[in-house]
């Protein structure tokens, strides 16, 4: 099958759902809504929006990896397999943009809620699932403008300018060859994400809060409450973020100082997740898994990717997140996911998208930003705890601690280039067996990646980010 005449954006909206499903049988053409849409197949459906977000581009490994290496946290030394050398360098272009599968597994995510959103009969059954489709939608646009477009609070960002958001596909696209979508503004863009995760609050199936037993691998109510308080914060709504914030701290634990050091290698659900991704032995991908970058040579795993000299001088001997940094002939690698022992593969590991302790680290920023420094340094001193630390005194001080203990909390987890340039921090690795890297300020254009090249060849009305030749 051959799609060389459809842009990347019209590919992701050419019906397409998982290739393990019995619906993709025609994948240029719109689905047939009596075949497939309908009741009975409404789990499958929304199982595909899970499985395509498991893929390797996306949070099968490469976007949380890419969206680290652009942070100060993570190296790559001359000793490497050849991966995600461009990401690191910032040498990315349009026609060198290795990302380009993550373009369109992720608008691939958006058009299967779009199905499931526009064509699925409302019945008791499917409302739910339809809210879980909303949900999953607002996460793919998220990382959509996470990696595409600069922060909204970013030094250069122009909010309500032409073409600084994403593409919003917001309608299942029944002609798919003829769809050559623009772009929207980045407040458009967050307004959409927001509209979406307030839906999924109403409709999702319930979360921790209501029953106990609640399913952290499926879209919840408390997984959008949960994103929506870091797109408040990305923004720069404070009050709204601690709303939300409030909302689920109290109702999911922290995990306990003896906790740390296995927590992200549990079969299990631990219990500061919110919303994971379940990966089972039949998912892994060998060399590929998402951990086998992380976890050294020696250890079964490949190793490129190396804790820089910075990140290291943020540890404080008594932190237990010591105990997830393995040093061997002088590096320092991150074992969080080394690998589920029930699967028995290096680096196989559920991956968690949103926890407990980044809410708390949301409502702590909030109020520092708001002024209300000792409830902001309260909340600090609530995860320090629980990581072996004694509280932190130095309430004038508590912003510069929040960005310290997002780094040592949320390391790998894929928010460090997001959280250094929404900031408006450099990214400056001086490490010297890292590979060189340009010094880079919050206001480069390399803060946004490049729309993928073949999307700008095919799709006229797409305009590219400044600074990228087309």
């Amino acid at each position: 099958m051959k799609y060389t005449k459809l842009s990347i954006l019209a590919l992701a909206t050419a019906g397409l759902f998982s290739a393990c499903s019995k619906l993709d049988q025609n994948p240029q053409s719109s689905l047939n809504e009596g075949d497939a849409v309908n009741e009975g197949n409404a789990r499958i459906l929304a199982n595909g929006m899970y499985e395509r977000m498991q893929t390797l581009e996306y949070y099968g490994r490469d976007f949380m990896i890419v969206s680290d290496l652009g942070g100060n946290d993570m190296k790559i030394t001359s000793q490497n397999s050849n991966r995600f050398i461009t990401e690191f360098q910032l040498n990315y272009t349009p026609l060198l943009a290795p990302q380009t599968n993550t373009f369109l597994n992720a608008y691939r995510v958006v058009n299967q809620a779009n199905v499931l959103i526009d064509k699925m009969p409302e019945t008791e059954k499917t409302s739910t699932i339809r809210g879980e489709a909303y949900f999953l939608r607002a996460l793919a646009n998220f990382d959509l403008a996470r990696r595409y477009t600069r922060p909204y609070t970013n030094v250069a960002a122009k909010i309500n300018e032409p073409n600084t958001g994403i593409t919003l596909v917001t309608k299942a696209v029944d002609a798919p060859a003829n769809y050559k979508p623009g772009r929207s503004t980045l407040a458009e863009t967050y307004a959409a994400i927001i509209s979406d995760l307030k839906v999924a609050q109403q409709t999702a199936p319930a979360g921790k809060s209501e029953d106990r037993n609640a399913n952290v691998f499926n879209a919840t109510k408390d997984a959008a409450t949960a994103l929506l308080s870091r797109a408040y914060l990305y923004k720069g709504d404070w009050q709204l973020a601690i709303d939300e914030a409030d909302k689920l701290i109290g109702k999911y634990s922290l995990y306990e100082a003896s906790e740390v050091a296995k927590a992200f290698n549990l079969d299990a659900a631990g219990s500061e997740e919110i919303f994971s991704l379940r990966f089972l032995t039949p998912d892994g991908a060998g060399s590929n898994n998402f951990g086998y970058m992380y976890v050294p040579a020696k250890l079964g795993g490949y190793g490129d990717i190396r804790l820089t000299d910075g990140f290291m001088e943020l540890l404080d001997p008594k932190d237990v997140r010591n105990e997830l940094v393995q040093n061997l002939d002088g590096s320092n690698y991150l074992m969080k996911f080394s690998g589920n022992e029930a699967t028995g593969q290096v680096g196989l590991v559920n991956v968690k998208i949103l926890r407990i302790s980044e809410v708390l680290l949301n409502r702590a920023e909030a109020y520092a930003e708001l002024g209300n420094l000792q409830k902001a340094t309260d909340d600090v001193n609530m995860l320090r705890a629980k990581r072996g630390l004694d509280p932190f005194t130095d309430v004038a001080n508590i912003k510069a601690e929040i960005i310290k203990q997002r780094r040592l909390e949320l390391v790998g987890e894929g928010l460090g280039m997001s959280d250094l340039f929404r900031k408006n921090g450099q990214r400056n690795i001086r490490d010297a067996n890292a590979l060189s890297t340009r010094v880079t300020e919050a206001s480069d254009f390399r803060v946004a990646f490049p729309i993928p090249q073949a999307e700008m060849d095919a799709n006229p009305n797409m305009v590219q980010n400044q600074g990228y030749s087309n």
